[in-house]
């Protein structure tokens, strides 16, 4: 149907857009530069400008279109449709939901087809989504647009470039509806801004009813209906998005003085209606600071004179509403007095007014005080905190900020997640608030801190305020992840916020320590502003900060007074595993924020830490530090105040070092082994000498479990300390992350199995189930999986490979001491024993299943997401590793034989599973999981697992899991049934459809996340096939089939039915999408994506599974027209990404892996070509079938349209692809040696032998580190010969990978094409002269190819060789006798063609080209040719004549080879050398040529023949006995070689001398009666054995009568000797003794012939006459029976 196109234009534009951005992002001066310059001509702007200058404007109900829908006919985009009853009340509905136009929500409800088929939704709430979306693109657009018009106006302002300021005009006509200079009678419209917060006001009221609707359906019993629910849920959310963007969308027109005074009236007017704190009020805040600043600041737009008259407005207004929202009016009249006041300061414009600027300065701080009373700064930090906190927050920062947070309530539980626009435009409109109340009333600020510091020496108990603590707050989440504002405190040391941190540090009370320390960090973002805060808090060159400042100084001594405090007073039971007391009160200061400062101090410290390298080695050499920070660990402490020392300790590891990286180690050991535990006496029960480590380290664990934030910190730190250090993070990976001899001491078997035991035993398999707070939850999971994959990442299995099958000392080549303690020491194995725990796995994949609604909502790095990502990645992982862990690391490492573990904290794994496989099919539900993953909106996590079901789908173990079923019966593949259980398969087949009919980033190209998603689609389904292609898989199921037990059908209406499936997806991908640039350039990337889609649809094809139903759909598509037109038959582009396909350096470029997967599209799409014909050939469809020969001959006709000419499949030799272009010869390796490279040899998709050049990396690696272990002396410049030598080789590997690749695809595509005309020559209907014709034309495009590679390359000679043989042997030479001068022309030239194939063959078998495949066709070509010149040359001597002297020019060299291949080679082989030797001899003696008898006798091959016959008895009776054809034919063509011999008389001579009769008798042949030599019950096999009698006699026969009486005597001796077989023969074939039957006659005709063949030899040598004396032999003649 039809489309208006706007949703996919506005879509289109979005990616466009965001492509801008991130170019800017990127590269502003260059690529973004230029990018942006191209944006105005984008003919997308001029399409979409009326959307824009609508807004969100949308028609309402209205009684005509009501009743034209329900007439049931209406034309839509053009169209003419007919609305049945549901139809009708289905787009009813639609309008009544949107409260839009029935004709256009009848546009939307058509137009929302695709989408119910993609989304798996009702069409209802499809046609909702619709409009929502359309509605969030446009202003997504919007905003990117005066996004990018202000980029451009920042860059003509530092550039004036004649390229650029074509944008600001477009946006600020078609978006902001400014008049632009130079247009007269511009369109009346209004203003922007007011329509704007007219639309923000629409959209309040319609979430209102939406809040109505809800309680009207709860009240009728509908408010838990599914459906319902869905569709709530969806408008709220786009409803609340769309009133977000429209708020930053605000701001930046009235940034551009878009707004008036009566604009900002009305806004506080709009706030004074906010009778709720929720998402929407929310949204009105940083609309609110972009008006104060431009009315209110001396930086907007207005004057004095208005900012006074608003001034009186603004505070009036406020104080007269005690609404509902009194903290609302606060902050509003605080923001504004604090930017107001900036009028007053010296030098400025309100300073030099007749006013009493003191009395006024006092009536500002007294209207700001009274705000701050009411609320103002505890709502600012109540809306940044809401705004910009995440998931993420720390547990003790969050509890500082909702210990400051009084007065505002939370937010709704369903309030919508706040975009980065909004985020970022807050904090900027908040910065400037933070800039003005520092600058513009400093008295005030000071007042707050001498106000704390007398409440606090007063009353302790008093009700405090703490508005500094809570400004302080709002200032670190206003420059959190800001670098560039932060940047303000520490530029420039002069200014008022850098004297704002000098004051703020100075005598500061435990509250405001803790929120300073809290901003410290925020404005810390990046390394150079983290080492500007480490030298703040040195105190270097501050004389004039007074005592109790805070500084590194005063940290220490606050942590080291509060170890001090809590070692003193000890509770009872320290580290009894029975301890559940809480902290002790009198461990810790009287001040309930203690806690907090002591938090905010190790959070600071774990910041900078982080950041800074002076920092983090500053802190880690205080060695005092570390100790106190392990003696809290070791006390009985708060559990967050442990988890920030966790993470400070985790920060210390940042860009580690090994000998650090051990020495951290080694505390924690320590900790963990009670040597920071203080001994007293009543610590622990009994002596504490009498508790041996595990005690202590299970105390601990004991306290850690219960407080998920305390476990979290605490494996986060092993995952630091188990991942590489910066100076061993080598390639090879040959290094273990902790020291050999950890746990040495106290534990049996040294390393770190106890932590990961605690770690993935307890926490992640026991522990988390208990957790009842989702998010923690989530964070704890996804801690224990990062410790997992960190561990096995790290390992390296190469190594282990390489020590057995190289000659590389691995012991002495790594960096640990031996593979052996690598190997056993390495937690890999650990890790990997517990992906074999049936709690572990449970526990993966409750991990991996989560709500879809929840992942689609969660931001990308949320913990839902990362968590189940890493479950994904995990598994994926561990997958590849098993065969590893199985068959060569658990063979050394075998688990101790131990009962399980008495703790609980230090589980064992049980070992349930055999398989990582077995676990994860134990929930056929993890399938769905996965797929449901793709389309989200999280591209990384639908990357991993596409790839994860892809190797479950190729596992062997999976498939067969899903294929169990009893020996009796098939049963269905059960994950197909788990996908169909739901109608999951659906669900996720839309998906795909989705993500691969999104357009392709022109500009990241194989970059893009869009186009990798498609890539694992694409493997996911070929793998899954591939891995079981003659059964139904969840594959098939995906692609749109209906699959039963062994077969698949096409259910009726389904999507494949009606062409919507993922199949038809995929088909036009090959259809639509092009393969070259918009240079004509072939493209890698995007051939790589039609490679991939054609092997799938090659496996459907050519699978007996699918292939009818497939060929059928194709064929209905008229696929193969599609490919012919798309060249992939002929044609080839030889520039590739801007390269040349010529010369060995491109196949070192990227681009040849591009030339690579197009030359396998052409050998598919050949092969498509021949099945297709194959197909239409049997199913009697003529039509078609000449549709497709004319097609193939290079013109395809198309009903109603001009014929199209495309290249001819004849046309294929010009674009054969040249294997010599490429070659070149190996680089010189002088100083590496020699290597042994077969362990890197992997096989790719094709079966093709290359090297995996990372292994090669390795093991160069390892050479070299061999060679130092060695103590061998390199000087530099040697090491940059060995180096550049190292790089030669790399280099030259990736160019043999390709070219191996090149050649064995190049071959395919000849197979593939020489294949094609095999058939059609076999299946077109020419008759008489145009086959011919045929012929003659395909010679023509084959012989100049097989006369290139005849003796080159013997693999594209022999695809060629077996075409020009089926050629030879299709041609008619009885035809051949026209008489008409056009037939006679077309005989001559086809005639000089099969010479000229002669000559060619000929020549190749002279140099003994290729093998004896290729040699045995060579031989049955030339046979064909000469025994056609033979039987059928019509008395044209000439061409014998020219056939024999041709032969001759050869020579003995010709024969040589034939005559080895005679006897040398296989019996195929044999039997055509022998049939080729016999074609050359009956042509000599026609000819009266001895040459090639003479020839043969020359070379003993004559008399090797006859002796051959020795053995002829027995070679026979095996033949039969195995029934091997090629053995007997080749037995029958050696046999009629010697017949043929026999019958020249030069022939017979030389026969008869190589001692012919001698080799019969010793072969035993005659000497036994063959009934008694074969079972004469086996008729057959006594026939048999009578026709080898036959041959052998007929030889002798023709032997001595072409001799003459030369040899009578031997002829008469050889009767006379087996007188007794003669004379058996003799009367059988005169009928006495013979039997009856079908096998008795062919028995008697054998008899027979052989009776004739006796009776020959007793004719030719007189033999009867001899024996009765009448015979003179000295005078009779012998008969002569052969002219």
């Amino acid at each position: 149907m039809a489309d208006d196109g706007s949703l996919e234009s506005l879509q289109s534009l979005h990616r466009d857009l965001i492509t801008i951005v991130e170019a800017l992002e990127a590269d502003r001066e260059s690529q973004g530069r230029h990018l942006l310059s191209r944006l105005p001509q984008n003919h997308l702007l001029e399409v979409l400008g009326p959307k824009f200058q609508g807004l969100l404007e949308k028609p309402g109900r209205r009684k005509e279109s009501r009743d034209a829908v329900l007439s049931g006919k209406l034309n839509v985009l053009g169209e003419e449709y007919s609305f049945n009853k549901d139809f009708q009340e289905l787009v009813l509905e639609v309008a009544d939901g949107l409260d839009l136009d029935e004709i256009e929500a009848a546009k939307l409800t058509l137009l929302a087809e695709t989408e119910e088929t993609i989304l798996g939704r009702p069409r209802k709430e499809c046609a909702i989504i619709r409009f929502h979306e359309q509605r969030n693109f446009l202003l997504n657009c919007m905003l990117l647009l005066l996004q990018l018009a202000k980029e451009e106006g920042e860059l003509l302002n530092e550039d004036d470039g004649d390229d650029l300021g074509n944008l600001g005009p477009y946006v600020s006509e078609n978006i902001l509806r400014e008049n632009l200079p130079g247009i007269t009678n511009p369109p009346s419209q209004p203003r922007f801004v007011p329509t704007c917060m007219g639309t923000m006001h629409d959209i309040r009221v319609w979430l209102q009813r939406l809040s109505e609707q809800v309680t009207s359906a709860a009240v009728l019993g509908r408010a838990g209906e599914a459906q319902f629910q869905e569709t709530v849920e969806l408008t709220f959310v786009s409803l609340t998005q769309q009133h977000e963007l429209l708020s930053v969308i605000l701001c930046y027109a009235i940034e551009k003085n878009g707004a008036d005074e009566g604009d900002f009236i009305d806004f506080l007017r709009v706030l004074k209606q906010a009778t709720r704190y929720d998402s929407c009020t929310v949204h009105l805040i940083p609309p609110l600071g972009t008006f104060i600043t431009v009315f209110g600041s001396t930086e907007g737009q207005g004057s004095v004179e208005q900012a006074r008259k608003l001034n009186r407005l603004v505070c009036q207004q406020s104080e007269e509403s005690a609404g509902t929202l009194p903290f609302l009016h606060a902050a509003i009249r605080a923001w504004w007095i604090a930017e107001y006041s900036g009028w007053y300061m010296e030098d400025a414009a309100g300073s030099v007014l007749d006013i009493d600027i003191d009395e006024e300065d006092k009536q500002r701080s007294k209207q700001f005080a009274e705000a701050l009373k009411d609320g103002a700064f505890d709502f600012m930090l109540a809306v940044v905190a809401d705004v910009r906190a995440s998931e993420w927050e720390d547990a003790a920062r969050k509890s500082l900020r909702q210990w400051l947070r009084k007065r505002t309530p939370t937010l709704p539980a369903d309030a919508v997640p706040f975009s980065e626009p909004l985020q970022t435009r807050l904090a900027a409109k908040l910065e400037t608030f933070v800039d003005a109340f520092i600058s513009n009333m400093p008295d005030v600020l000071r007042r707050l801190k001498i106000e704390e510091d007398e409440q606090r020496q007063t009353s302790q108990a008093q009700e405090q305020d703490y508005d500094l603590e809570r400004f302080l707050l709002i200032v670190a989440y206003s420059f959190e992840g800001r670098p560039n504002a932060a940047g303000e405190f520490w530029t420039d040391p002069e200014n008022n916020l850098a004297g704002f941190l000098q004051w703020a540090s100075r005598r500061a009370t435990t509250p405001v320590q803790a929120a300073f320390c809290e901003m410290l960090q925020s404005l810390a973002e990046t390394p150079e502003y983290a080492e500007a805060a480490h030298k703040f808090l040195l105190d270097e060159g501050h004389q004039i900060r007074k005592p109790l400042t805070i500084t590194w100084a005063h940290i220490y001594n606050e942590l080291e007074y509060f170890a001090h405090k809590i070692r003193e007073n000890p509770a009872a039971a320290q580290v009894n595993t029975h301890r559940t007391g809480k902290v002790n009160v009198d461990q810790a200061e009287t001040e309930p924020e203690f806690t907090a400062m002591l938090e905010s101090y190790l959070r600071l410290m774990a910041k900078l830490a982080s950041q800074s390298e002076p920092a983090r080695g500053y802190l880690a050499d205080q060695m005092k530090l570390l100790e106190v920070l392990f003696q809290i660990i070791s006390s009985q402490v708060a559990p967050r105040i442990r988890a920030c020392i966790f993470r400070a300790l985790s920060s210390f590891l940042s860009r580690k070092h090994e000998a650090g990286n051990n020495f951290m180690w080694k505390c924690l050991e320590s900790c963990f082994s009670g040597h920071f535990f203080l001994s007293t006496s009543n610590r622990v029960p009994g002596s504490a000498s009498s508790q041996p480590p595990s005690f202590y380290m299970e105390g601990l664990f004991q306290e850690i479990s219960p407080h998920v934030d305390d476990a979290s910190a605490f494996i986060q730190l092993l995952v630091s300390l188990t991942s590489l250090p910066v100076d061993k993070s080598s390639p090879l990976k040959d290094v273990l992350p902790y020291p050999e001899d950890l746990g040495a001491s106290t534990r049996i078997r040294p390393g770190i199995e106890p932590y990961i035991d605690f770690a993935l035993g307890h926490m992640f398999s026991v522990r988390a189930y208990d957790v009842l707070e989702v998010v923690q939850q989530r964070i704890l999971r996804l801690c224990c999986l990062d410790f997992a994959f960190t561990c096995i990442s790290n390992f390296n299995e190469d190594l282990i490979v390489f020590s057995n099958e190289t000659n590389i000392n691995v012991d002495s080549a790594i960096q640990s001491t031996s593979l052996e303690s690598y190997v056993t020491l390495h937690p890999f194995a650990r890790i990997m024993e517990w992906m074999y725990d049936s709690r572990f796995m449970k526990g993966i994949i409750d991990t991996i299943h989560q709500d879809s609604g929840d992942i689609q909502k969660a931001a990308p790095d949320s913990p839902l997401i990362l968590s189940v990502l890493r479950a994904v990645e995990l598994v994926s992982k561990a997958l590849d590793l098993q065969a590893t862990y199985l068959d060569l690391v658990r063979p050394i490492v075998k688990p101790q034989t131990r009962s399980q573990s008495r703790s609980p904290y230090i589980l064992a794994s049980n070992g349930a599973f055999t398989s990582i496989e077995d676990g994860l099919m134990t929930n056929m539900a993890l399938m769905s999981d996965l797929g449901s993953y793709c389309g989200i909106g999280h591209p990384g996590l639908t990357l991993a697992s596409l790839k994860l079901l892809e190797k479950i789908s190729v596992s062997p173990r999976a498939v067969s899991a899903w294929q169990s079923a009893s020996p009796r019966q098939s049963s269905r593949n059960k994950a197909i049934m788990a996908l169909e259980e739901r109608n999951d398969a659906t669900t996720i087949a839309g998906s795909f459809m989705a993500e691969l009919r999104t357009p392709l980033d022109q500009h990241r190209k194989e970059e893009s996340q869009e186009y990798q998603i498609k890539i694992y689609i694409l493997d996911f389904l070929y793998s899954c096939m591939q891995a079981n292609p003659d059964r139904p898989t969840i594959a098939h199921l995906l692609l749109g089939f209906r699959c039963e037990a062994n077969s698949l059908e096409i259910e009726p209406g389904s999507l494949f039915d009606r062409g919507s499936s993922l199949f038809h997806t995929l088909l036009a991908l090959i259809l639509e999408f092009p393969m070259t640039t918009e240079e004509g350039h072939m493209a890698k990337w995007l051939v790589s994506l039609k490679y991939k889609v054609m092997r799938i649809l090659r496996i459907l094809w050519s699978s007996p599974l699918s292939a009818s139903i497939v060929l059928d759909e194709l064929r209905e598509n008229d696929f193969l027209f599609h490919i012919l037109m798309q060249g992939l038959v002929a044609q080839q582009n030889l520039i590739w990404d801007g390269y040349e396909a010529i010369g060995p350096d491109f196949l070192t470029y990227p681009a040849a892996e591009g030339y690579i997967d197009y030359l396998s599209v052409r050998a598919m799409a050949l092969e498509y070509v021949t099945r297709e014909l194959c197909s239409v050939s049997h199913g009697n469809t003529p039509a078609l079938k000449r549709r497709i020969f004319d097609a193939l001959g290079g013109q395809i006709r198309v009903e109603g349209l001009d014929v199209i000419s495309v290249p001819s499949v004849f046309e294929f030799q010009d674009s054969l692809p040249q294997d010599s272009i490429f070659t070149t010869s190996p680089p010189e390796l002088n100083t590496i040696g020699e290597l042994d490279l077969s362990p890197c040899l992997e096989e790719d998709d094709d079966s093709n032998r290359v090297y995996n050049l990372s292994k090669v990396e390795e093991i160069l690696l390892l050479k070299r580190n061999e060679a130092r272990s060695t103590g061998q002396l390199v000087s530099q410049q040697d090491l940059a010969v060995i180096e550049t030598e190292q790089d030669n080789l790399l280099l030259y590997l990736r160019y043999l990978n390709r070219f191996t690749q090149v050649k064995s695809y190049s071959l395919k595509v000849l197979a593939a094409w020489t294949k094609l005309l095999m058939v059609m020559t076999d299946c077109n209907d020419f008759k008489g002269t145009n086959k011919v014709s045929f012929i003659l034309q395909t010679l023509q495009a084959t012989l100049p190819s097989l006369e290139m590679y005849g003796s080159e390359n013997p693999s594209a000679a022999l695809e060629l060789a077996k075409l020009a043989k089926v050629l030879l042997f299709e041609l008619d030479f009885t035809t051949m006798t026209s008489t008409d001068k056009q037939s006679r022309a077309v005989e001559n030239l086809i005639s000089d063609k099969l010479f000229q194939l002669l000559q060619i063959c000929l020549s190749a078998i002279a140099k003994w080209a290729g093998n004896q495949e290729l040699r045995a066709v060579y031989y049955s070509i030339c046979y064909r040719h000469l025994a056609a010149l033979v039987d059928h040359g019509q008395g044209v001597s000439s061409s014998l004549r020219k056939t024999t002297k041709t032969i001759q020019a050869f020579g003995e060299k010709l024969l040589n080879v034939v005559c080895d291949d005679a006897f040398g080679g296989d019996a195929a082989c044999q039997s055509a050398a022998l049939i080729l030797l016999g074609c050359l001899v009956q042509l000599g003696k026609q000819e009266n040529d001895n040459f090639v008898v003479e020839a043969l006798n020359r070379l003993n091959f004559i008399g090797i023949l006859v002796d051959s016959l020795r053995g002829v008895l027995a070679e026979w009776e095996t033949a039969n006995r195995t029934g091997d054809p090629d053995q007997e034919n080749y037995l029958n063509a050696k046999l009629a070689l010697l017949l043929q011999l026999c019958q020249t008389r030069v022939g017979a001579k030389n026969v008869l001398h190589a001692n012919l009769f001698r080799a019969i008798e010793q072969s035993g042949l005659f000497s036994v009666d063959p009934e008694l030599q074969v079972d004469s019950s086996d008729t057959r096999a006594l026939e048999r054995h009578y026709t080898l009698l036959v041959k052998v006699a007929r030889i002798v026969g023709a032997a001595i009568v072409s001799r003459g009486s030369h040899n009578v005597l031997q002829g008469r001796r050889f009767l006379t000797e087996h007188r007794m077989l003669v004379m058996h023969v003799l009367k059988r074939s005169a009928g006495i003794g013979a039997g009856g039957g079908k096998a008795d006659e062919l028995l008697s005709e054998r008899v027979s012939e052989l009776a004739e063949a006796f009776m020959v030899l007793i004719t030719a040598t007189g033999f009867i006459e001899f024996e009765g004396g009448d015979l003179d032999e000295e005078k009779r003649p012998a008969p002569i029976l052969f002219h």
